[in-house]
């Protein structure tokens, strides 16, 4: 990031930069505010969810955001320093004493901007939230983390980890996980497939990655654009072991997802508790909608 940029966003004062980011909006950003405020103008206010009405709040005088909640500020003018590893040329940032590598393409302002986004995802309000102090994977666990992406749910848990299976698709990001996870590796298996409902050349499933683990703890975090429904059909050999089993799974990729999600998970024998809040998601040809964001379940054995 521009060095001058970078103190500017340092030592601006907050109301500042939330007037100057309204005013730069970009154009497709505004189109999209503007379109929910008028969504939700044709509905009765105080039918809503308190979570939903304090979202609408926050987007009448701030830049459209998936997350329009006022702790997310906090993490607006976040500068989190950026090194460059001379023996490889890829940019990492230290994550809890750790080296979290991006992409080869990834210039310096976009590895901001993804540190920002993650840590907005996993503040401690936010219902993005993976793990919570009573909700963790058992030490020793076998976890996989489908849709692994920067990596950073993945290097809270390796310490704790039997196993690690990181099923990610994107080659870019592939590449930059295997540096990242360079200090465990005899313990983390890298699978560049789609996670599915059925084995293929470009797709696992859970049962096959699992296939042969005899550990008695399983620790699984979904987050796959959308495939959590199809991840979830190809897991019937594992839920026919007596297992513990301890799920996040992503409920907002479609309109749908969180009633059926959580009634596949019941069906196992899992308890579900969805996280607290919403998500606002507006993909071109649908209508705005805050949908429910995560399932936190389980399985005792």
């Amino acid at each position: 990031m521009n060095p001058v940029r970078r103190l500017w966003q340092q030592l601006s004062p907050n109301f500042l930069l939330v007037f100057i980011r309204l005013i730069l909006e970009p154009k497709d950003y505004t189109i999209r505010r503007k379109a929910v405020l008028n969504h939700y103008r044709n509905i009765d206010f105080s039918t809503l969810p308190q979570q939903i009405r304090e979202g609408l709040k926050f987007l009448r005088f701030h830049k459209y955001t998936p997350l329009p909640y006022k702790w997310t500020k906090k993490y607006d003018n976040h500068m989190p320093d950026v090194f460059r590893d001379k023996t490889n040329d890829f940019l990492y940032v230290m994550f809890e004493g750790k080296r979290m590598y991006f992409p080869k393409s990834f210039t310096a302002t976009e590895v901001v901007w993804a540190v920002r986004a993650a840590m907005r995802e996993q503040d401690p309000l936010s219902p993005h939230l993976y793990l919570t102090s009573g909700f963790q994977p058992e030490e020793g666990s076998v976890i996989i983390d489908a849709g692994v992406a920067e990596g950073n749910f993945a290097l809270s848990v390796v310490e704790k980890a039997g196993k690690l299976y990181l099923v990610e698709c994107d080659q870019g990001w592939m590449e930059a996980l295997k540096l990242t996870f360079e200090p465990w590796k005899e313990k983390v298996v890298f699978i560049e497939k789609f996670m599915s409902d059925m084995p293929g050349e470009r797709t696992t499933t859970i049962d096959e990655i699992l296939d042969g683990e005899t550990n008695e703890h399983f620790f699984i975090k979904l987050d796959i654009e959308g495939y959590e429904r199809k991840a979830l059909s190809g897991m019937h050999r594992l839920m026919a072991r007596e297992k513990h089993v301890r799920m996040d799974i992503c409920t907002y990729h479609h309109f749908d997802d969180f009633s059926l999600l959580k009634s596949v998970l019941e069906n196992y024998g899992f308890v579900c508790r969805p996280t607290e809040g919403y998500v606002l998601f507006f993909h071109e040809g649908e209508e705005p909608s805050f949908r429910r964001v995560l399932i936190r379940a389980e399985k005792n054995i």
